[in-house]
């Protein structure tokens, strides 16, 4: 690493040179922050090219929807009294008057009588009506659909929706409340509405809490003005670069996109302590300014070089995630480290050139070598004690299930969960599934098709997790015609003038079976259209060359599916990581004792946390799973510390050994330190992947920690320095 020492002391005889660049790189970013996404969908989530989402969309662009924006009044009355239905007839014409709703449908078509007679098809109870209205009149849905006229006049349509939305909020509740009505949104837009109520509530609380960390860490421990400002500065450059990096490669941001910032913060600021921590220790032995900020560098820049190598691959290995807002996530991360690593190396060494070099008297954590001291001394106990716990943890992690389910991510009393819970009590719920049943030949669905879908959906309502299933059918029963007529009515009109754009394309070609579910976890999810596909493959064997099914489609599903994948790809991620890890140090130290010590150091950790999660009735989420990607990646900058500045000459002894723990050990307390603040400030955030990232985060580095603390020594003592003593 000459080299590299060399060339950090040459780039600090030429700063403007350095400032410079960084100015260069800085404006560039900054540039680049109109191409910024700033758009919050819950879709961002799925990958585009997701042969399960591209048919979504298909779905969606061939049958008319009714899940974009709902509102659900909820009265003590009944809606079908005269009093009631005057009252919404006024609502409804106050409501058309707002210029950001082009029309208004659901109960209203029946109130205003578009709905109870068409023209074409007489119905005798129209199949929709109990969509809109409650069994006992208590509940009834208005669907909106907006304009999106004014959107052009917002930056983003999260900006213009949250607008439009907020003013139709407030004139509901000022016109219903006074009369003891309650009012509710959901719907798609209703859902991406709290989504960005929910990124905002976490910036908000965010930035105050990390300055409130670095206030903390500067008034105890870093009581230098100097190197505080210096990593302030440093981590701002590797924010404003890392957001330049997601403007110009247009990355895809999202809500788990919120605790980047904090992540880069957190690292920067554990990092340049390293540093700082070794530049004072020099100081309080009596070594001068320049000497002292010259062994700190020397011995510094091997493990951060190694870690931050280490760190960006953790990092990295979220690329592999099937979901671009954690694939994102990763890379700016990655990136990230990589700018607080140059930085430490450059200007952060500028302006410690320039700090005063006076003894501090800063608390330190010299007391956590004591602690080891005395743990070393009961080696057995210590050995046996991780054995029996690591195997007791195997059999908990082993118990772990994937439980995920989307609308868990949000609070109790976020008002997208009430209404969700408002729409399964009062109607069918808002946990669709839809599967497109079509011609084989590409001519207008016949007898074949009507007659599958009849089997299909008795089967489907045998179902117990099955609430209902709507499909054609239901409306030749309701119009009172045979198959053979209703062929004829459908030949000769369009399928908008017969108003079933829900349930055929516009071609005729395919019909839609929606299911209303229970409520399910991912795997329950799964689990069911397994069923349904054994169903589906057994009875589509009467009918090989006449009828197609679709595979399910329903967002839930998509999500549960999304959830599997990614656990897998983080699992895969951490094994690929933890061998990579222990190669290395293997290679660095030159023994494979070296890399097994690193291997468990980093290993148990994860382990001994994923077996309490499970304990307490935790399980793999989207947050989860992240963990296992990223941690790896963190914790190991504390082992690669410890292990490359431990000796491991031929010549041992305990006491070079202890002076070096001492040496260390505070170090890599006050990084875990500010490392578990930092992301605990996670545990305030509105969205439940980012506080289950959080609080894992958390445990799993005071939990490595321990491990470095407590068994690193034991393991030392008993294969290192036995084999150096025969």
């Amino acid at each position: 690493m000459g080299y590299q020492y060399r060339a950090i002391w040459s780039i600090q005889r030429h700063p403007i040179i350095m400032f410079m660049l960084i100015a260069a790189l800085l404006l560039l970013s900054v540039m680049g922050f109109a191409r910024l996404n700033l758009e919050l969908d819950f879709n961002d989530y799925f990958a585009p090219s997701d042969p399960r989402f591209v048919a979504f969309n298909s779905m969606m662009d061939k049958f008319e929807r009714h899940d974009q924006l709902w509102l659900l009044l909820e009265t003590p009355k009944d809606w079908r009294d005269k009093e009631s239905k005057a009252q919404l007839i006024d609502f409804l014409g106050k409501i058309k008057a707002n210029q950001d709703i082009n029309s208004i449908q659901g109960y209203n078509q029946f109130v205003q009588g578009t709905a109870k007679q068409d023209k074409i098809l007489a119905y005798k109870s129209h199949p929709r009506l109990p969509s809109v209205l409650s069994a006992n009149g208590h509940a009834m849905l208005l669907k909106l659909q907006l304009n999106r006229h004014r959107a052009q006049e917002f930056n983003t349509q999260s900006l213009w929706l949250d607008d439009v939305l907020q003013k139709v909020d407030r004139d509901s509740r000022e016109y219903w409340l006074p009369l003891g009505v309650n009012t509710y949104f959901n719907g798609t837009h209703a859902l991406n509405w709290q989504y960005a109520k929910v990124l905002g509530h976490d910036l908000s609380w965010f930035a105050p809490a990390l300055l409130g960390i670095i206030f903390l860490m500067a008034a105890l421990f870093i009581r230098q003005a100097l190197w505080i400002f210096a990593i302030c500065i440093n981590s701002g450059i590797a924010l404003v670069l890392s957001m330049g990096l997601a403007a110009w490669l247009k990355l895809t941001l999202a809500a788990i996109t919120a605790f980047v910032p904090v992540i880069i913060v957190t690292l920067g600021l554990a990092y340049a302590s390293h540093l700082y921590f070794g530049w004072r220790a020099e100081i309080n032995r009596g070594q001068t300014h320049q000497q002292a900020l010259r062994y700190t560098v020397k011995v510094n820049q091997a493990p951060l070089f190694y870690s931050t190598i280490t760190t960006i691959f953790g990092f990295s290995l979220l690329m592999f995630s099937p979901s671009p807002p954690i694939q994102s996530f990763g890379l700016l991360v990655a990136f990230a480290v990589l700018c607080n690593y140059v930085l430490s190396l450059t200007s952060l060494i500028f302006f410690a050139k320039h700090s005063k070099a006076s003894v501090s008297k800063g608390l330190d954590f010299s007391g956590v070598v004591a602690i080891a001291r005395y743990n070393a001394k009961r080696p057995r106990a210590v050995m046996m004690g991780i054995v029996l716990f690591s195997a007791f943890a195997l059999v908990s992690v082993s118990k772990l299930t994937l439980n995920d389910d989307p609308l868990s991510y949000f609070e109790s009393t976020n008002p997208f969960i009430v209404s969700s819970q408002k729409m399964a009590q009062y109607f069918s719920g808002i946990n669709l599934q839809h599967y497109v049943v079509a011609s084989a030949d590409n001519k207008q669905i016949a007898k074949a098709e009507i007659s599958f879908v009849y089997r299909f959906s008795r089967f489907l309502k045998r179902q117990p997790q099955v609430v209902k299933v709507q499909h054609i059918g239901d409306w030749i029963k309701s119009v009172g015609v045979g198959q053979n007529q209703f062929k004829q009515i459908l030949a000769k009109n369009t399928v908008v003038e017969l108003g079933l754009a829900s349930e055929l394309s516009a071609d005729k070609q395919s019909s839609l079976v929606t299911l209303y579910l229970q409520p399910m976890t991912a795997m329950e999810l799964i689990a069911f259209e397994q069923r349904v596909a054994d169903w589906l493959a057994e009875h589509l064997l009467e009918h090989p060359a006449e009828i197609r099914v679709s595979p399910p489609i329903a967002s839930n599903l998509l999500f549960a599916h999304l959830s599997v994948d990614n656990a897998n790809n983080m699992l895969l991620s951490f094994a690929i990581a933890l061998v990579a890890l222990a190669i290395l140090l293997s290679i660095l130290k030159g023994s494979l004792l070296f890399g097994l010590m690193g291997l468990l150091l980093n290993f148990l950790p994860l382990l001994w946390v994923f077996a309490l999660w499970q304990i307490n009735g935790g399980f793999i989420s989207l947050g989860t799973a992240v963990v296992l990607g990223m941690m790896l990646g963190i914790i190991v900058d504390d082992t690669l510390h410890l292990m490359l500045k431990l000796p491991d000459q031929v010549q041992l002894s305990e006491t070079c050994m202890w002076d070096c723990l001492h040496k260390v050990l505070p170090v890599i307390s006050f990084t875990t330190l500010t490392i578990a603040l930092g992301f605990s400030i996670g545990l305030l955030s509105a969205f439940s992947p980012i506080v289950q990232l959080s609080l894992l985060s958390c445990l799993v580095v005071i939990f490595a920690w321990g491990f470095d603390v407590l068994m690193l020594p034991v393991l030392y003592r008993r294969w290192i320095l036995r084999k150096a003593e025969r």
